[in-house]
């Protein structure tokens, strides 16, 4: 009974530390500027490995791992469609309730700072399609298969699995905009990662999230384009 229980209270600390993992890892990179050029890549590695050795601890093959996550034949359109949807969302909120009221200029001494502003685009769509994919993989994939396997209902799934996405995106953006603002998008960041794991639940492939995540990322992108004036090239 007692190894039991320790079992069961080791599981749930492991569960909670893959949700507050990379909310840790980005406010310590961007929020606290801890070796942010060390840590905040080191992070990303992590996202890709970690799952991967934690099945294949199970003696998996590649194969069954890529299933386990989620990587299934997809045409594509559900997340075309949803992604669709999201960003239109997003657009709406900017043009609407956003627009004219951020300035971009922390965003813009960042890009300064590294050299890349002159190159906004080819960055932006370079994270935009490296970091989607590594999301996806963790959270759709890795962190969805850990809460299903503990066998707790379809809400607390869907709850967890937003709330966990969202955290960590607070921490990227509280270094941009104010408060508000970052509480804003935080809950939808959290309301979108629910949807993701709504789709998930619903067999919906792992490639489809990541098109869908790739096009909401790209109206946000265009809204970052917009707070450095537009001028910006590839």
């Amino acid at each position: 009974m007692l190894a039991n229980r320790t079992k069961g209270e080791s599981s749930f600390l492991l569960l909670v530390f893959w949700l507050i993992f990379p909310a840790l890892a980005t406010w310590s990179s961007f929020t606290l500027q801890w070796w942010p050029q060390v840590l905040y890549p080191l992070s990303k590695v992590v996202l890709v490995v970690a799952p991967l050795l934690f099945w294949c601890r199970n003696g998996w093959s590649l194969s069954t791992i890529l299933k386990r996550a989620g990587v299934v034949r997809s045409n594509g359109i559900i997340g075309v469609v949803s992604g669709a949807v999201f960003a239109g969302i997003i657009w709406f909120a900017w043009l609407f309730c956003f627009q004219g009221q951020l300035e971009g200029g922390n965003i813009a001494a960042k890009l300064t700072s590294l050299n890349l502003i002159e190159h906004y685009w080819s960055v932006a769509i370079f994270m935009a399609l490296a970091n989607s994919l590594l999301e996806e993989w963790y959270w759709r994939g890795f962190v969805y298969d850990q809460l299903v396997q503990r066998a707790l209902s379809r809400p607390a799934i869907v709850a967890l699995g937003g709330a966990g996405f969202g955290l960590h995106h607070y921490f990227t953006l509280i270094v941009y905009f104010p408060l508000s603002v970052t509480l804003f998008f935080t809950f939808t960041t959290m309301i979108a990662g629910g949807a993701w794991t709504v789709m998930r639940l619903k067999r919906v492939s792992l490639v489809d999230c990541y098109v869908s995540h790739i096009v909401a990322d790209f109206a946000l992108l265009w809204i970052g384009w917009q707070l450095l004036g537009g001028t910006h090239g590839i």
